[in-house]
């Protein structure tokens, strides 16, 4: 009867979430190397060394072993007690915000009860509902719940809501650190315009930065781009990286690289959007009107064309010292040279239009048609020998040195037209051969 007894008390302590020490009846003297607990000083607690007291309370109403649903989450003003001697029969998982596990505890099922119809006997319950009480840790993140016996997660449990929110309500206690982050600028990267059907490469810079009062702190970027009709960006998921350690004053800039195709010609659009948050829950941003910021690109997308340098010329010789170069511009229809957009060259802006090598026209460079207009003419084809009756254009350019180098093989026109919905870029390009 005196064992059941201290197992009964064992047992009972143990869903306290206390340890149990069962003495010896009898003593026995000690060895000489071992001192006597009962003259060992108890520990001294420091209180105003130790952090405060805090705890995350978190209720959970199981409809069965394997299912549960959270009632409540809060962190409470007193110590998590000992999950020391508690059975296996819950396990409590407590996860960082990187997915770390921070520790592991055992703890009772509040399915399991004891009940008293003249014998006392523990039995397990369909449904029931119970709390569980653990250390707070200012980087805690999820409590997994997990049914030993079944090797079954019951529920997982977000911890960050509750220490924001307590955080929130207490910016002064010392787990608690308010820093004011902010996106303070988007910078895109891109050539000044893109062909239709060829891809370019865009750029986009997001500088952020963290205004204090406290700091350094470790803040997550997330980065996303919504690409408008005529348009194909890549990636188009959007993307979250760590900045760590960010010190107050002291911007950081992430970049990221995204490829777009133009499938239509015309001005199209793409939002880029970058907002910082901070990385703990623990960490209060008091003002989060500037944590994110969008911008939005223009890409120029132009109509690919075909020209051809000195017409009736198979080499195309160039020569850098400003001498005449005769370009035409050919009129196409959808399918000729393989362009699935028709082009009528007769409704070129001369005064749009620029002679140059690919890098320099879409770095803003190249020279003018020297006339300032069109020539309208059935030019010759790319073979040099036939006209196929079409109305094509041609243009007079001066080549610099700054426009050409001697290594180019190429020679490209850019320039705008009257498209169907307003002024549109065009863009073709021939070989060409630089005289030294």
């Amino acid at each position: 009867m005196m064992r059941k007894n201290l197992f009964r008390l064992a047992l009972g302590s143990a869903a306290l979430g206390l340890s149990v020490l069962v003495l010896p009846l009898a003593s026995r003297a000690l060895p000489a190397d071992v001192t006597d607990p009962a003259i060992i000083p108890l520990p001294a607690f420091d209180a105003a060394a130790a952090d405060p007291a805090k705890a995350i309370v978190v209720r959970l109403d199981f409809q069965s072993r394997s299912t549960a649903t959270l009632d409540e989450a809060v962190v409470s003003i007193q110590r998590a007690h000992s999950h020391i001697g508690d059975p296996p029969i819950l396990r409590l998982t407590l996860k960082d915000v990187d997915g770390a596990v921070i520790s592991q505890m055992n703890a009772w099922s509040p399915l399991w009860v004891f009940t008293n119809d003249g014998q006392e006997r523990l039995e397990i319950q369909s449904s029931g509902s119970g709390s569980f009480v653990v250390p707070f840790a200012p980087g805690l993140s999820t409590m997994t719940v997990r049914d030993i016996d079944l090797a079954q997660d019951v529920i997982s449990v977000d911890l960050e809501a509750p220490i924001r929110d307590f955080c929130i309500a207490n910016p002064s206690d010392p787990d608690c650190v308010e820093a004011d982050l902010s996106v303070d600028a988007i910078t895109p990267t891109a050539p000044l315009f893109a062909v239709v059907g060829e891809p370019v490469t865009v750029s986009i810079a997001s500088t952020v930065s963290n205004a204090g009062p406290d700091g350094p702190v470790d803040a997550e970027v997330t980065r996303a781009a919504t690409a408008g009709a005529g348009l194909t960006l890549s990636p188009t998921v959007s993307d979250t990286v760590d900045v760590d350690a960010l010190a107050v004053g002291v911007p950081r800039q992430s970049v990221k690289t995204y490829t777009v195709s133009c499938t239509e010609a015309g001005v199209r659009t793409i939002d880029f959007t970058t907002s910082i948050a901070p990385k703990l829950a623990a960490v209060v941003d008091p003002d989060a009107t500037d944590n994110s910021k969008t911008v939005q690109l223009s890409v120029d997308c132009a109509v690919p064309v075909t020209i051809n340098v000195q017409p009736k010329s198979k080499v195309n010789p160039v020569n850098r010292n400003g001498s005449t170069l005769p370009v035409a511009v050919l009129t196409t229809a959808v399918g000729e040279y393989g362009h699935t957009i028709a082009f009528n060259a007769t409704t070129i802006d001369p005064l749009s239009v620029r002679f140059s090598s690919r890098s320099v026209l879409l770095a803003a460079g190249g020279v003018p048609e020297i006339h300032g207009k069109i020539h309208p003419e059935d030019s010759y084809e790319l073979d040099e020998s036939t006209r196929d009756g079409d109305l094509d254009v041609l243009l007079h350019f001066a080549p610099r040195k700054d426009s050409l180098a001697s290594s180019d093989v190429e020679g490209c026109v850019f320039g705008r037209f009257a498209g169907v919905s307003g002024s549109t870029a065009f863009f073709g390009c021939d070989h060409i051969s630089v005289k030294k």
